[in-house]
């Protein structure tokens, strides 16, 4: 069962620029397992990219609870998910390990007929900031990151909605293929925070995340 630490609580509004910005090597590289997917459909590979890790907690001071302990937790659950689905799944990273940004892109470029996508938690110098959001690299993950919104929308304790952008993350703007980045809720918020200590709340992101990348692929293979 994931442990989560417990931090006292302030807060903050705008993602943090160093959050996904650059960051020292990792001393331990993720390798993709096995070969690249051969061309079989609309995208046979899922790269799935738990934010931080390791001695990078994610967001801000002011968090609730570490971003990458709870990133890490629902993007395991995706991984579960899309593999029972039939999709390849590719992790960048599997457990509490710094990995960084340019190694992060080296895994996504390094397969063929894949999409990326990045899981996080935001955070705010306002602790009113809350809801999901999600972000895209390329018009061609535009699809993608509105359907994610759409169905986080559904299972989250704030029904605001921040609306899908265009993000100028590294991971994003260096990824070769489809690429989007999920912010699932705010740890810098009391009600966003205590939604995502909440493993069934987890769980269902991680469920609504799925969604989207299945439909997504659905429409891709009838051609809409």
């Amino acid at each position: 069962m994931l442990l989560l630490s417990v931090a006292v609580a302030n807060s903050a509004d705008a993602i943090n620029p160093r959050r996904h910005g650059a960051g020292a090597k990792s001393s331990t590289p993720k390798k993709p397992q096995g070969n690249p997917a051969s061309s079989t459909g609309p995208f046979t590979t899922v790269v799935v990219d738990p934010g931080h890790g390791g001695h990078d907690l994610g967001g801000i001071p002011e968090n609730i609870i570490p971003e990458k302990d709870v990133a890490l937790d629902v993007a395991i659950r995706v991984e579960k998910h899309l593999e029972a689905a039939g999709l390849r799944v590719v992790m960048t990273r599997s457990d509490d390990t710094f990995i960084s940004l340019g190694e992060r892109v080296r895994i996504a470029n390094a397969e063929r007929d894949a999409i990326f996508l990045s899981i996080h938690f935001n955070s705010a110098l306002r602790p009113e900031a809350r809801g999901v959001e999600v972000y895209y690299g390329s018009p061609t993950g535009a699809p993608l990151a509105q359907l994610i919104q759409e169905k986080l929308l559904t299972v989250t304790v704030n029904p605001d909605d921040r609306r899908v952008k265009r993000g100028p993350f590294w991971v994003l703007r260096q990824t070769k293929c489809p690429a989007v980045l999920a912010e699932c809720g705010f740890l810098t918020n009391c009600e966003d925070a205590e939604f995502a200590l909440d493993e069934s709340s987890r769980e269902k992101l991680a469920e609504q995340i799925v969604a989207a990348v299945l439909e997504y692929h659905q429409r891709l293979q009838s051609g809409n």
